[in-house]
């Protein structure tokens, strides 16, 4: 499959996604994305999950990128680490899963109809940013621009959201929502280890993380509530002196 992929995504896009433009994106992403997949990543997933997710996410971005192309334009390179790094994140959650204390085993994991796409995840994020009034091509740019990566570290999250025209606060909360730290799992992670969406966004952290991005609380400074307001209470000092 030697076709440019943004010649394949435009004529797909231009047919309105007709069957056979569709079949031919869909016969360059096995070729160029899907049989190339590491042995690591098969090996970590499984080998045809690990083909079934690359599947998926590059068929995701593929409708992002019809809509919203980057300016340097978008190569089977390009696609080919964006369904990368989702996988690698999509690893290191398995990994975190199996590292748990031996003690949780004893607590069994809410069954699963189906392998958790992290695409699916992201959307339930966005929705829950548009629910908090955030407008919904705000919300999934600050995401695209976040998950754009790598590193997957808080600084180079909240770096890339903020070229992407984010405030400080919403660099900050976004990362927290998507990496969390030390102190508080992700609520991505969270939702990719089987945790219930209504359970995950009805914590209290996790609100104010969406409220940040949300842009309803321009004081966020991550982290536990009472450092934010030593560090707030900081600036405001600053401010008056």
């Amino acid at each position: 499959m030697d076709v440019d992929l943004e010649v394949l995504i435009a004529e797909a896009e231009r047919s309105g996604w007709a069957a056979g433009p569709s079949r031919r994106l869909a016969d360059g992403i096995e070729a160029r994305i899907v049989v190339p997949l590491s042995h690591r990543l098969r090996k970590a997933l499984g080998s045809d999950e690990a083909a079934q997710m690359a599947r998926v996410i590059a068929w995701e971005r593929c409708l992002e990128l019809a809509v919203d192309p980057p300016a340097s334009g978008a190569s089977w390179g390009y696609l080919a680490n964006l369904v990368r790094w989702r996988l690698q994140d999509a690893v290191r959650a398995e990994v975190v899963r199996r590292r748990r204390h031996p003690l949780t085993w004893r607590f069994p994991d809410a069954e699963a109809a189906q392998w958790p796409i992290l695409g699916y995840h992201l959307e339930r994020i966005a929705l829950e940013l548009t629910a908090e009034g955030l407008a919904p091509s705000v919300g999934r740019r600050l995401i695209r621009a976040a998950a754009d990566g790598p590193p997957f570290y808080r600084a180079g999250i909240v770096a890339r959201v903020r070229r992407a025209g984010a405030t400080g606060a919403q660099a900050d909360g976004l990362a927290w929502l998507l990496r969390g730290g030390a102190s508080h799992m992700s609520a991505l992670a969270r939702l990719a280890l089987g945790e219930s969406a209504e359970v995950v966004f009805a914590d209290p952290v996790v609100r104010r993380w969406i409220r940040a991005v949300a842009g309803r609380d321009q004081r966020f400074f991550g982290g536990s509530s009472r450092l934010g307001h030593r560090r707030t209470a900081g600036v405001e000092w600053l401010a008056a002196a």
